[in-house]
């Protein structure tokens, strides 16, 4: 069996240089790192992870929660996380927290025993998760949320509610809703920004539609919601906004089973731009998060924190409306043109989701 002496001396170094390029340290020269990965590659070196753990060297592991690993949403930011970490040589463990405080302390605890180098995570609760996290005596860094000295990759979801409501006032819509929570954590900031802009040009929100933020794909939740009110008051919007693509997708369920179409009847919005908004039919008009460059961006401040204990920062991405079928009404020729440009700008923009 290969060891660790042996590729130290067939690259000249000594064993000490050899754990350092394995375990990814900056202090190594990049001519004397590619010396030593060229012998670990020619005599087919496999590490022993378990023995660099317990000896206190870096695992090359990064711990990852999120709420729903299966919602879209989150499954691109999975995926471009896992990428960007595989390139810069680390692996990925993935936890599901299911929005739960004491899930998410368990799985803290577990990844603290498992030695990770780093964590990147999308907190259950920017107050009630700190305690958890402050423990977890590795950097770690928040994706999609702000937490008090962490660093965050996030949006701004009041500016991004505010995008929303932008386009409904461009696309002629008068009477407007929202569907979703309006007291949680980043939906609040979103629904306070919508109304916000809307109260500031003289429009109050018709239909408020309370509704949970769905948990998993199998949820109906929301479909039951939006078809109880409007069994109960009646449905009295032009176009809603909902808190996520998921809501969207099931308030449009709901009306159809209503006997209304999608956007001739009422229009809607989604928030995140995830696979959804682009394969239901009709494609859903969204507020498009950069959902890669939140992985991406996120992996890079973490490594940045443990190879040279960078100091926390807050970095806010910037988020646009992607305007589809879901809000585009051709009823004249004006609001065709308008629309048309729309669309024509959201699509020929190099930066555009498809």
């Amino acid at each position: 069996m290969v060891s660790m002496q042996d590729i130290a001396d067939k690259a000249g170094v000594s064993r000490v240089t050899v754990s350092r390029v394995l375990s990814n340290h900056p202090s190594v020269k990049a001519e004397t790192r590619q010396k030593v990965l060229h012998w670990v590659k020619e005599l087919d070196y496999e590490p022993n992870l378990i023995a660099q753990s317990l000896a206190g060297n870096r695992t090359n592991i990064i711990g990852l929660l999120v709420p729903e690993i299966a919602y879209p949403f989150f499954s691109e930011i999975i995926e471009s996380i896992e990428n960007q970490a595989f390139y810069e040589g680390y692996s990925v463990i993935i936890c599901n927290t299911h929005r739960s405080l004491d899930k998410e302390k368990n799985i803290l605890a577990q990844l603290r025993q498992r030695k990770v180098d780093g964590v990147i995570a999308v907190p259950v609760s920017t107050t009630q998760s700190l305690p958890a996290y402050q423990r977890l005596q590795v950097p770690a860094v928040m994706i999609t949320k702000k937490m008090e000295g962490f660093s965050s990759v996030y949006i701004s979801h009041y500016n991004g509610g505010q995008q929303i409501a932008r386009h409904f006032l461009n696309m002629g819509f008068q009477k407007i809703g929202y569907i979703g929570p309006t007291k949680e954590s980043t939906s609040a900031l979103k629904y306070a920004g919508f109304q916000q802009y809307l109260s500031d040009n003289q429009i109050d929100l018709t239909d408020v539609i309370e509704c949970p933020a769905p948990e998993n794909m199998n949820t109906s939740l929301v479909y039951k919601l939006v078809k109880q009110y409007a069994e109960n008051t009646g449905l009295h919007c032009e176009a809603y906004l909902a808190n996520d693509d998921i809501t969207a997708c099931e308030a449009i369920s709901a009306f159809r089973e209503l006997g209304y179409t999608v956007p001739q009847d009422i229009a809607i919005a989604g928030f995140d731009n995830s696979l959804l908004a682009k394969e239901i039919s009709p494609k859903l008009t969204a507020l498009a998060q950069p959902l890669d460059e939140i992985g991406k961006k996120s992996v890079e401040i973490l490594l940045d924190q443990i190879n040279n204990n960078a100091e926390p920062c807050m970095y806010e991405l910037e988020s646009r409306v992607i305007a589809r079928e879901s809000t585009i009404r051709f009823v004249s020729p004006k609001q065709e043109s308008l629309a048309h440009a729309i669309l024509t700008n959201a699509s020929s923009s190099p930066h555009a989701p498809a």
